[in-house]
């Protein structure tokens, strides 16, 4: 019998699901904040979060209002054949989050900007 988390519904589960993570730590909200709107426990939303159980039709018009994006969001940048999942957040979320935070009120010309310089130190990092 084949594994339902490699599925191709799996990995759509598992694919939003972490979607559904970065945009709420990027939020600020805590896992039982977003259950509460979505009126499930935490355990299920952690579920959700983590693509064993699939977030109902139902609920994602209401997980997008929550997070600030179109329903779609959730979706982009799926693919058929799901490469490793890297995540987007580091390890470090406090000083991530505090980043993120920060990085919502720039305009995209002085985003783009930022990421360059951090990829320019990642690149002196990993030479030296």
């Amino acid at each position: 019998m084949s594994d339902p988390i490699l599925s191709p519904a799996g990995l759509a589960d598992r694919h939003v699901g972490r979607r559904v993570r970065e945009r709420r730590l990027q939020r600020g909200l805590s896992l039982a904040e977003m259950a509460a709107v979505l009126g499930v426990s935490a355990q299920q939303a952690r579920k959700y979060e983590a693509g064993l159980n699939g977030i109902p039709a139902a609920r994602l018009p209401v997980l997008a209002a929550l997070l600030g994006v179109p329903a779609a969001w959730f979706f982009e940048e799926l693919e058929p054949a799901a490469a490793p999942y890297r995540p987007r957040l580091p390890t470090r979320p406090r000083m991530l989050l505090d980043l993120v935070r920060a990085t919502d009120a720039l305009p995209d010309s002085r985003l783009a900007a930022l990421c360059e310089a951090a990829r320019a130190l990642a690149a002196l990092r990993a030479a030296g």
